[in-house]
């Protein structure tokens, strides 16, 4: 092999040629690579080629016979059975006698075929990708207009090439969604950010929610060239994602915004407010009798009546204020733009004509709404205000008897203020020891005999002064500081029975007067019973006093559970204020109510108005009928206590026969009181009765009861 063949050898280029007789003469390199031995025939050669690639060899000869020259990409076999790609180029020339011969080069492409085919599939999986893809990409130019984009994204939007292209896809874009568009890509084209939008485009003739992306690519002077961006469906995820979004700020039961969404509403509300100078106005309401229909007809009768307030709400207020459940029969309204609050008057009693009547266990139970209403700027300046005040707006309207509308006032501030000072006073006094029991006495009308007393609560000032209850009233209403209260009364009482009674005094029963507070307790009457036990107390020798107000609202199932164990233990039961109520006949069909207590509002009139004299006798007599104990309050006169005696009245208490005493001063009313009962005339009116020393009286120390 010479030099300039091994250089082509080399190089993989090789050479060979046949004659005019058909026979092969290849050089060294072809001999030694594929086996072609020189003086072979070209028939036996072509034998030797592997069937399946005999065909481009016979299309190579046709063809270089047919026009003298041809080349082609052959697939050869080599001597150590290693397919190689071998690019063939031949040609035709005429020997010295003048038969046709062929000089073919054959180039080795085996490599490079290789390569090719390695990108050829990296591109067909770069292909597949993009097209199996749920993100459809596209190019834009420098300026943003599209240059190029899948097929894909043409059938889906159903736009052809040439209208899509430029801007022209804005064609599928919803009309809503164009103008923030377009700012947010101008603003990319500006600053040279990438961009992130939401759009919604059409796709198979609906709207879809896509996710659009595109990045810049630069030049080496930081120009940008091209935009490489895709669009991906996320129709499913937004739909998904605004229905967390809306079961966030909504209430499932009656679609309405829940309290999240109310506040966020009246924030933005206020903000727009102060800066137009406008007013805004917000109610809260409550359903009266809420939890009577849940408790006697179930809480699916509840959830439709809450559904039905709920719609006639929405009907009220469509298109004017914002309606939402805050949470169990609490509702809040917003109005904005108000022009006076008269306005607000005349909506809160449109919404006071709502009303279902339910009927349940042979009662009917009419529900309606109280409402509570203030007014930005005059009744708070921001939400956290506005909504403390229209809540102590409805406090008072329920206060008032219910079914009411109830503006906000400052004396209602001032109100709830105080509320807070009494229950502070009270939790101060109960921290302090500075509670007290007074006692009263109570009298046999029949008789002149003491037949008891009423423990009433007392509590020393700072300053050493002896206050009435008057003065923490608002500290019965809240359940903590209540019970606190009852438990340090009780305990007092009981001491106090055990005391009189070591020293052998007879003193009859003592009522206690149990606010509602406590019996909403779970543990109310077991622990009673227990301080009993630790005291020797009897069950006839206390009394529990309750009124009517213990059946209202929250809590009644669990105040009847505790009424109901103190029976089974044989604690007697009187009810306080009887007259003034609003279903006294009911609790006593119900109730074992052993005395009924006349409240003090209808004996002070007992000898002064025939229509109080009447109501009193009507009341004896119903005590009388249903084997009740009848005892009259607040007998300040003689002649009071004649009139009821008459009246056939059981017995009575009040300052004419004794004014709430301390415990100390009670042996010694005892005593003095059994001294003297054999003297004691009650139809004698021009006389006081008791004799002096004999009422009770605490000195500097007694206050009105």
């Amino acid at each position: 092999m010479d030099g300039d063949q091994q250089i082509l050898a080399s190089a993989g280029v090789l050479r060979w040629s046949v004659d005019g007789d058909g026979l092969c003469h290849p050089d060294a390199a072809t001999a030694s690579r594929f086996g072609v031995r020189d003086g072979q025939p070209l028939l036996r050669w072509f034998r030797g080629v592997h069937r399946i690639f005999r065909k481009p060899v016979l299309q190579l000869a046709r063809a270089v016979l047919r026009m003298g020259r041809a080349e082609a990409t052959l697939t050869l076999e080599d001597r150590e059975g290693i397919m190689r790609n071998m690019r063939v180029v031949a040609r035709i020339r005429r020997d010295g006698a003048g038969r046709p011969a062929a000089d073919l080069v054959m180039i080795d492409v085996t490599t490079e075929h290789a390569e090719i085919g390695r990108l050829r599939r990296s591109t067909e999986n770069l292909r597949l990708i993009v097209e199996y893809n749920p993100q459809l990409p596209w190019l834009a130019d420098p300026d943003g207009r599209i240059i190029d984009f899948t097929d894909r994204w043409l059938e889906s939007s159903g736009l052809d090439r040439e209208e899509a292209e430029g801007n022209g896809w804005l064609a599928a874009t919803h009309p809503d969604d164009i103008g923030p568009l377009t700012h947010r890509i101008t603003h990319s084209l500006t600053t040279g950010e990438p961009f992130d939008v939401r759009v919604r485009l059409m796709v198979n003739d609906q709207y879809r929610w896509m996710r659009a992306q595109a990045y810049p690519r630069r030049d080496e002077e930081g120009r940008i060239i091209r935009w490489y961006g895709y669009t991906e469906d996320i129709h499913e995820s937004v739909l998904i994602e605004e229905q967390i979004r809306w079961n966030a700020e909504h209430d499932s039961l009656t679609q309405l915004p829940n309290r999240a969404m109310f506040n966020a509403c009246l924030d933005k509300a206020l903000a727009s407010a102060m800066t137009d100078f406008k007013k805004v106005g917000v109610f809260l309401l409550d359903i009266d009798n809420f939890k009577d229909v849940n408790d006697l007809m179930g809480h699916h009768a509840g959830d439709e009546l809450l559904k039905s307030f709920a719609s006639r709400l929405k009907e009220i207020f469509a298109g004017d204020g914002v309606v939402a459940r805050l949470g169990g029969d609490e509702f809040a309204i917003l109005i904005e733009n108000v022009e006076s609050r008269q306005q607000l008057a005349d909506l809160a009693n449109r919404v006071l004509t709502i009303r279902e009547t339910l009927f349940a266990a042979g009662r009917s139970l009419e529900c309606r709404g109280s409402i509570g209403v203030a007014a930005f700027p005059e009744d708070g300046r921001v939400a956290t205000e506005l909504l403390r005040h229209a809540d102590l707006a409805l406090y008072r309207a329920k206060s008032l008897g219910r079914g009411r509308m109830q503006m906000f006032e400052q004396s209602l501030l001032e109100d709830m203020q105080e509320r807070v000072a009494m229950i502070n006073r009270a939790r101060t006094a109960v921290r302090d020891g500075t509670i007290i029991s007074y006692y009263q006495p109570k009298v046999s009308l029949q008789t002149g005999e003491l037949v008891g007393f009423e423990a009433l609560l007392r509590w020393r000032d700072s300053c050493g002064t002896i206050r009435s209850p008057a003065e923490i009233y608002a500290a019965f209403d809240d359940h903590d500081v209540a019970d606190m209260i009852g438990q340090t009364m009780t305990s007092q009482v009981f001491a106090d029975m055990a005391a009189w009674r070591a020293r052998g005094l007879t003193l009859g029963h003592v009522a206690i007067n149990v606010s509602s507070a406590e019996l909403r307790r779970e543990r109310f009457a077991g622990r009673l019973i227990e301080t009993m036990d630790r005291f020797s107390i009897a069950p006839d020798s206390i009394e529990i006093e309750i009124t009517e107000g213990v059946f209202l609202g929250a809590g009644s199932d669990t105040v009847r559970r505790s009424i109901d164990e103190l029976h089974m233990c044989n604690i007697p039961l009187a009810l306080d204020d009887f007259g003034t109520g609003f279903a006294s006949l009911s609790h006593l069909r119900s109730l074992p109510v052993s005395t009924l207590k006349i409240d003090r509002s209808f004996v002070s009139g007992v000898t002064a108005r025939e229509s109080d004299a009447a109501i009193v006798s009507a009341l004896i007599t119903l005590g009388r009928a249903l084997n009740m104990k009848v005892v009259a309050e607040g007998v300040e006169e003689a002649d009071q206590s004649v009139k009821l005696r008459e009246l056939g009245c059981d017995y009575a208490q009040g300052f004419y026969f004794g004014r709430p005493a301390p415990s100390e001063n009670i042996p010694a009313l005892i005593q003095s009181w059994s001294e003297n009962s054999a003297i004691i005339t009650l139809n004698r009116r021009a006389a006081p009765w008791p004799p002096r020393g004999m009422r009770g009286e605490g000195g500097a120390d007694s206050l009105t009861a």
